[in-house]
């Protein structure tokens, strides 16, 4: 049973990884290093890929990928997703599009709190604008309507 576990961990990975090396666009400090690694040729992808799937930590946050080997963030990221764009161990594809436009539309909602402090509207600025910044590393854009409030706020 452990073995076929293991299998379908290393197939998931395999896949994983395999459309990272696709087209889509992706964000995070490793995304963006691998959309860079992108334009090297390789000659047998599919052995390079099993070759490194079951070597490779990834780890789902909820909000995209974390490939940290050893130290990272310690999970902090897993508590704040707007530390993660700028981790250089995380990838976030599309499978997180949804997460981030949720995030986005979240931090909306707290600029229109009129009462709530200058200290939750700067932070809510500055996760605002790290949710854009995905979203629109994604090749995405949020709603008009709520990009449009986000700009007059």
């Amino acid at each position: 049973m452990f073995d076929e576990i293991l299998q379908q961990m290393t197939e998931f990975k395999i896949d994983l990884i395999e459309s990272w090396l696709d087209d889509q666009p992706l964000a995070g400090g490793a995304g963006e290093r691998i959309v860079e690694l992108r334009a090297i040729p390789v000659k047998n992808r599919a052995a390079l890929l099993a070759q490194t799937a079951p070597h490779a930590n990834i780890r789902a946050t909820g909000h995209g990928w974390c490939i940290a080997t050893e130290r990272g963030c310690g999970g902090a990221g897993l508590y704040e997703a707007t530390r993660c764009p700028g981790c250089k161990h995380s990838v976030i594809d599309e499978t997180f599009a949804g997460t981030w436009h949720a995030i986005y539309s979240q931090q909306r909602e707290l600029m229109k709190i009129e009462d709530a402090g200058p200290a939750v509207r700067q932070r809510a600025e500055r996760d605002l604008k790290v949710a854009l910044d995905v979203i629109n590393s994604l090749g995405l854009s949020p709603d008009d309507d709520e990009q449009e409030g986000a700009v007059n706020g």
